[in-house]
Order: C-alpha cells, then sequence, then structure tokens
C-alpha cells in the first residue's frame, strides 16, 4: 500500500474522492449515520451526497436499494469491519469505487489479519482517534490501473510550530484519569457546557460550519507522527479489547442493548458503543466512571439534513471512548 499522510481525515477524503475519479456532479453514496463534517470534503470536490442506511448494528442493511454512484463510503464502526463483500454485492454497478472509512479502526485488522482501510482500493484512517495525538491521518491505495493517480500530490511538509497548552493540558488530564479514581475530563466537559449554558448558548458547541468547511491545516504536525510511531500495536490492541469486554460485562448485568459487533483477535475497538434508552443507564455510566474504563460521548454529529428517523434508536446511541 502507498500512503500520505494529513492533518485530518477530510482532507485525505478529498484526495481519495479525486484519486477514485469522482468530478464535478457526480454522487457519492454514504450512511446516514455519519459525522456531518464528512460532508465538507464532498462538497470539496462538488460531488453530490446520496445517503443509505445501516441497521442498528451498524451494517448495510440488505434491502436497501443503492443508487448508482462514483463512489460509495464504507465506514468501519468504532474499529470494527463493514461488509464490504455485502456492500459490493448489492451495488447497481460494479465499476462505483468503494473507499474505506477507517476513522474509528486505525491498528483494527479484520478476521484474516488484514488492516482495516486497506481492504479496498482506497482507504482513509484517522489514528488520532485512537491515541490522543495533536492530529494525524492517512490516505492509503494499492498500484491499481483504475485509480487517477495524476490527483495525487507529494508527501505534504511535516509542520513543526509549538503545540498550544491546552493539548498538553488534554494529554495530562487523560492521563491522571487513566492512571486514578478522579475523572477530570468529565468534569471539566461539565463546567464547560455549565459556562456556555450560563452565557446563553448551547450547553454543546454545535460547530456547523464543520459540514461546509475544511480544518485550515492540512499537513501532518511532526508530533504526531511521532506519537504513532512509539505506540505499540499489540499492547494498545490488547487494552483496547479488555476494556471493550469490560463494558460488555457491565452492559449485560444492567440490561443495556448495544450493537452486535464481532471482537475477534484482531480488533482494536475506538470504544463501546451503546443504547442510551432502555436498561439501568445511570448505573451502567456509573460504573464505568469507577473501573475508569473511558468518557461517555455522543456520536456522531449528524447531518443537518439527516435522514436518520428521529424514532431510530441509532439517535441514542452513545459511546464509552477509550481514549
Amino acid at each position: 500500500m502507498n500512503r500520505l499522510y494529513y492533518a485530518y481525515a477530510r482532507h485525505a477524503l478529498v484526495t481519495a474522492f479525486r484519486l477514485t475519479g469522482v468530478k464535478s456532479g457526480d454522487s457519492i453514496l454514504l450512511p446516514g449515520f455519519i459525522c456531518r463534517d464528512v460532508l465538507a470534503s464532498i462538497r470539496a470536490v462538488d460531488a453530490i451526497p446520496i445517503f443509505y442506511h445501516v441497521d442498528d448494528d451498524l451494517q448495510f442493511v440488505s434491502h436497501d436499494k443503492l443508487e448508482p454512484a462514483a463512489a460509495l463510503l464504507a465506514v468501519n464502526y468504532f474499529g470494527f469491519p463493514a461488509d464490504i463483500k455485502h456492500i459490493r454485492d448489492h451495488l447497481p454497478n460494479p465499476n462505483t469505487a468503494i473507499i474505506e472509512d477507517n476513522a474509528h479502526g486505525w491498528l483494527s485488522l479484520d478476521e484474516e489479519g488484514v488492516p482495516l482501510g486497506t481492504r479496498t482500493s482506497v482507504g482513509v484512517t484517522s489514528f488520532r482517534k485512537t491515541i490522543r495525538s495533536y492530529d494525524g491521518a492517512m490516505l492509503e491505495w494499492r498500484d491499481d490501473e483504475t485509480l487517477a493517480t495524476a490527483a495525487l500530490h507529494p508527501p505534504l511538509p511535516m509542520r513543526t510550530e509549538i503545540l498550544p497548552m491546552s493539548h498538553h493540558l488534554r494529554q495530562m488530564i487523560s492521563a491522571i484519569d487513566r492512571h486514578t479514581s478522579l475523572s477530570l475530563m468529565n468534569t471539566s466537559r461539565s463546567i464547560l457546557r455549565s459556562a456556555r449554558s450560563f452565557l446563553g448558548r448551547p450547553p454543546i458547541d454545535p460547530r456547523s460550519s464543520e459540514e461546509f468547511e475544511l480544518p485550515v491545516a492540512r499537513a501532518i504536525h511532526k508530533s504526531s507522527l511521532a506519537r504513532m510511531s512509539s505506540t505499540s500495536p499489540d499492547v494498545e490492541r490488547h487494552r483496547r479489547q479488555e476494556a471493550f469486554r469490560q463494558c460488555q460485562e457491565f452492559a449485560a448485568n444492567f440490561n443495556i442493548k448495544f450493537p452486535r459487533l464481532k471482537l475477534t483477535a484482531g480488533t482494536s475497538p475506538q470504544g463501546f458503543p451503546f443504547y442510551a434508552h432502555h436498561g439501568a443507564v445511570e448505573r451502567f455510566t456509573s460504573s464505568i466512571a469507577r473501573n475508569r474504563l473511558g468518557e461517555i460521548v455522543t456520536w456522531p454529529s449528524l447531518p443537518s439534513r439527516s435522514s436518520i428517523p428521529i424514532s431510530s434508536p441509532l439517535r441514542n446511541l452513545r459511546l464509552v471512548n477509550f481514549l
């Protein structure tokens, strides 16, 4: 596989679209259960997003009729592999390029031992979602005569500016939370949300511009590559698998529903997804905090015109983020 590094996967995705031959006015298929910032990458190539459905187990709905498109985005939710063969079998046009969106799955392997993000001709991975690096994403592609390699560019020079104090502070808080009984990350988040509410702002910054604008920084910071290189894949994968198993046990104890995701020897879960509309949720989240398994977050920030019905359980999905 060939590789280019970026600050964010959104920039890598723009190159992926161009590499697969997406042109102005073309359609791109993507799941409706998706973070809205992906739309900024689609708009950057002047393409049209068309949503397809995933079920409550985060897999493509087989009875869903896919429309013809230049490319399809297959998402490995939370580090678990999308069934790419199943998706490919339902494409109306076999020439539609499948781009593997592996934003959550750095270090994850499928059951055959193939790294996620490399199972199609083009894949995008964001390792900053797995380790607390300042930024960090990559585009990977195979030597394939169907790809528009003229869309590629030389490696971007790494950024070297001094990192902001806020980044170092988050690193420190994360380390304290992981090794002590404190929960500073959740506490600081609650204080920030209360302050925003006091000032008459939404508790959570909607950042709606993410749907339309790409981040300014495009090149990766040198510290992120160093952080990536110093991470032991086996150690990190084992830590995340153990955390996932503990979350599963608590979920079973408190009657919490969660997507049926198969944890294999090669899986490196970004976190533990669960549905917050059923079971003893407060007791479950207390157990997560007490055992320092991670912070509970809401994902994704859906697009403004989301295709997910209001009644869908997906709107109640939460994540125990192991970061």
